[in-house]
């Protein structure tokens, strides 16, 4: 699979879409209005990861796990883990939550159950323009999902499964209806409605740390893949703050993540937008609009309302009397294992009740192998303490303790968890969460939540799953009594509802955001579209209908501007998929003096006394895309991206919009010597435009001066486009010792596909620069003194 995200510094400036989110409800967007002939940029703050790139083992799961706290506490100020990490989990008070993050979203470590909903929830909770177009152009959102998603039941004739078996034989004991669930996974090697050719799935169990073969439809296979050849531009790492509405744009506020930046304080970055479509997910939708409000933006007093858990209950049935294969073995199977399969195949549906909201579906799990190692103890630990046995018996007993010392000896191949089925129910909740601002992180306020009647009918539910097969029925350890009944979701929804009016919504029934605390008048150019807007629990794995809502939504609005959607699938592309060259990363910052003394030597233009003097300070990320290419060139281009602050120009950060840092390259006007060339396309938030030059004179004069040559940089301002622009400040900046070592620790090679690679990478590049530099300031001595 080729990589889809492009490089960071051809962020720009200006985009007429900015899509922020790559989940369901972003790639959708991006799709659509890609094919609707828009230009449009996605924003996602999590990295790009291919097939082979995910976590296989204990020690990777937990570098790709970010534990974030409530908002105002020390956790949400600390944010343990990296910022990058895939798997996201979110402690926000009253309610935990997992989400995951990278291109594509929680479509990476989801179970990708593409399963319709009861049609009775739609009856309620709804606007009534949404509830009208049921039949209309919800059910094409239904239809164009499952074509693009391509959902399909476990094949007959494929290895059985122990743990689907389980499941069948529990809805058998409880009278129930069992079947096989619709799942976007690929089961035979083919090429997608996007036009990418995707593996058939080897029945690892790991869906739940994202799938190393490629088959598991996540959406970074088929609608970021088709808006990105559509002429979308996918970018990751990048973190927006907040929206500000500027004249007749938005500006979208945004930080650089996992590039070192923030370890200089960095300022935030902005770009414009024509139009901005907010789709990071119900904490991140909510979230930016939370602090786009404390920003000034007036929007609907329902924000962080309406807030559902979608009656998510986690629970498992250990060390049963029957084998169940419930542990992941990725890429590396135990001896004689038998299939896994993916992570969720089969379901009771108990939806068929008198009244939908005691409705509910039961499903069977299935445990990555990145965490398989974790089980034995954890297991053996909480079931004396939380579990409730559903069989007793002497011999039963024994043989009961004799697999739980077998796992705990031989691992969770063997024994007690072998036959432990996790197991997975949707029900329905009140909605009565809240999601609020605290510091600059959510809080969630729903005390007792979990005591929710329909939590606890869903418990019952379960504990009769675990009865038909014996064992030890434990609730989910991360909640139940020990966390006073709060709640792990995996479905998130809500925060900015639909509704007929500010009054009962955030936003209207095509995801406009309303811009007042009353009414109907909308925001121009301002939208949700993800599982933000969902009014209400579903009662089942939400995927299928939050991606209809957005097929919805980007039809809506791309009818209300007479752009027109071409859903014709895409034939795969020919040729082999490119790879992506090694390159390189920093981040450096400088700060020093400048003034409007631009006919002065530029030392004297730097004295601080000098009258109408200013900082300056910039904090810029140096990226090569092409380390191979860097060096061939004999410019030795690097790209560049990042902010500048200087109040002399703008009371507030400007953004660099486009930038270049020439390295080594030949001093024009001293032949023979070497510089360090900076050229930066500066903009204000008010739209004025700046051109900053500046140069390192790398110059072997009498003295130690290599270190004053290499960290002071001679610069330039010019108020307007390019270097043409009339000259209006000069001056110089240097590097702090502080400043200095921060920026060796930023270094990073990118792309390498090994760590001899990253070797080799490191070497070459010593190679030019300190080579270069050895070349200038110390091999001519060493001639001298031969």
């Amino acid at each position: 699979m080729r990589r889809l995200s492009s490089p960071v510094e051809r962020l720009g400036g200006h985009w007429p879409v900015v899509v922020v989110g790559s989940g369901y409800g972003g790639a959708i967007a991006a799709s659509r209005l890609s094919r609707a002939g828009q230009k449009v940029c996605v924003l996602e703050r999590g990295k790009e990861r291919l097939p082979g790139e995910f976590p296989r083992t204990s020690a990777q799961f937990l570098r790709e796990t970010q534990l974030m706290g409530p908002g105002g506490s020390f956790l949400e100020k600390l944010k343990v883990g990296s910022p990058t990490a895939l798997i996201s989990l979110h402690l926000l008070g009253d309610l935990a939550v997992i989400s995951g993050s990278g291109l594509g979203g929680t479509s990476l470590i989801n179970a990708s159950v593409v399963l319709r909903p009861d049609p009775r929830i739609f009856d309620d909770s709804w606007p009534a323009a949404f509830r009208e177009d049921l039949s209309g152009l919800v059910e094409d959102g239904f239809a164009h999902a499952e074509r693009m998603l391509s959902p399909q039941v476990y094949p007959e004739g494929h290895p059985r499964l122990r743990k689907m078996d389980a499941l069948r034989r529990s809805a058998e004991y409880m009278g129930a209806k069992f079947s096989s669930l619709p799942l976007g996974v690929h089961f035979q090697e083919g090429v997608n409605a996007a036009g990418v050719r995707q593996r058939a799935c080897t029945l690892c169990g790991d869906c739940a740390t994202g799938c190393n073969v490629g088959a598991k439809n996540s959406v970074n296979h088929n609608y970021l893949a088709d808006a990105q050849r559509h002429g979308a531009e996918l970018f990751t790492q990048v973190a927006v703050h907040h929206l500000e509405r500027g004249p007749g744009h938005w500006r979208v506020y945004y930080r650089l993540t996992g590039m070192g930046r923030e370890l200089f304080d960095a300022p935030l970055q902005f770009l414009t937008a024509d139009h901005v479509i907010l789709a990071a997910g119900s904490l991140g939708s909510t979230e930016l609009l939370l602090r786009s409000r404390a920003a000034g933006l007036p929007v609907s007093g329902e924000l962080g309302k309406h807030f559902s858990g979608n009656g998510d209950v986690m629970a498992f049935g250990y060390n049963l009397d029957v084998p169940v294969n419930g542990v992941g073995h990725g890429d590396h199977p135990p001896k004689d294992a038998e299939p896994v399969g993916p992570n969720i195949t089969g379901v009771i549906d108990l939806r068929d009740t008198e009244y939908v909201d005691e409705g509910m579906v039961i499903e069977e799990g299935g445990v990555p192998a990145a965490l398989g190692g974790y089980l034995p103890t954890l297991f053996a630990a909480v079931a004396p303490l939380m579990g409730e046995d559903t069989d007793e018996g002497f011999i039963d007993g024994v043989q009961e303790n004799a697999r739980v010392a077998e796992s705990l000896v031989r691992g969770p191949y063997h024994g007690a968890v072998r036959n432990t089925q996790t197991i997975f129910a949707m029900t329905h909740d009140d909605g009565g969460g809240e999601l609020k601002l605290e510091g600059d992180g959510l809080r969630a306020v729903w005390p007792g939540a979990g005591r929710q009647e329909g939590y606890l009918r869903a418990e019952v539910k379960i504990r009769k799953t675990v009865e038909a097969l014996g064992g030890t029925f434990i609730r989910n350890p991360v909640g139940a009594r020990l966390l006073d009944n709060a709640l792990l979701i995996t479905h998130p929804l809500g925060g900015c509802a639909m509704g007929e009016d500010a009054e009962s919504g955030v936003v209207d029934h095509e995801g406009r955001v309303f811009s007042a605390q009353e009414g109907t008048a909308v925001h121009e150019g301002l939208y949700v579209c993800d599982a933000a807007v969902i009014p209400r629990s579903i009662g089942a794995n939400p995927l299928l209908t939050i991606s209809a809502v957005s097929e919805r939504f980007a039809a809506r609005l791309a009818k209300r501007h007479g752009w027109h959607i071409d859903y014709s699938s895409m034939q795969e592309r020919p040729g082999p998929e490119p790879r992506t060259p090694t390159g390189l990363r920093f981040t450096e910052s400088l700060r020093g003096i400048i003034s409007s003394a631009v006919d002065e030597d530029y030392r004297a233009a730097a004295n601080p006394d000098r009258p109408g003097a200013s900082e300056l300070r910039f904090v810029i990320t140096v990226l090569v895309e092409d380390l191979e290419a860097l060096l061939k060139d004999p410019r030795h281009p690097m790209a560049v991206t990042g902010c500048v602050t200087a109040p002399a120009l703008s009371q507030k950060p400007l953004t660099v919009t486009r930038g270049t840092l020439n390295v080594l390259v030949e001093d024009p006007q001293r032949p023979g010597y070497k510089q360090l060339r900076y050229a930066l396309h500066l903009q204000s938030e008010s739209g004025e435009k700046f051109f900053f030059e500046g140069f390192k004179q790398l110059t072997d004069d009498p003295g130690i001066d290599f270190w004053e040559d290499t960290t002071t940089l001679f610069v330039t301002v010019r108020r307007g486009e390019g270097p043409g622009a009339a000259p209006a400040y000069k001056g110089v900046l240097r590097i702090s010792v502080d400043d200095f070592a921060r920026q060796v620790s930023t270094f990073r090679v990118t792309h390498a596909l090994s760590v001899q690679e990253q070797l080799s990478a490191v070497g070459r590049f010593g190679e030019f620069f300190l080579g270069g530099l050895f070349e200038l300031y110390w091999k001519p001595s060493f001639v001298e003194e031969a």
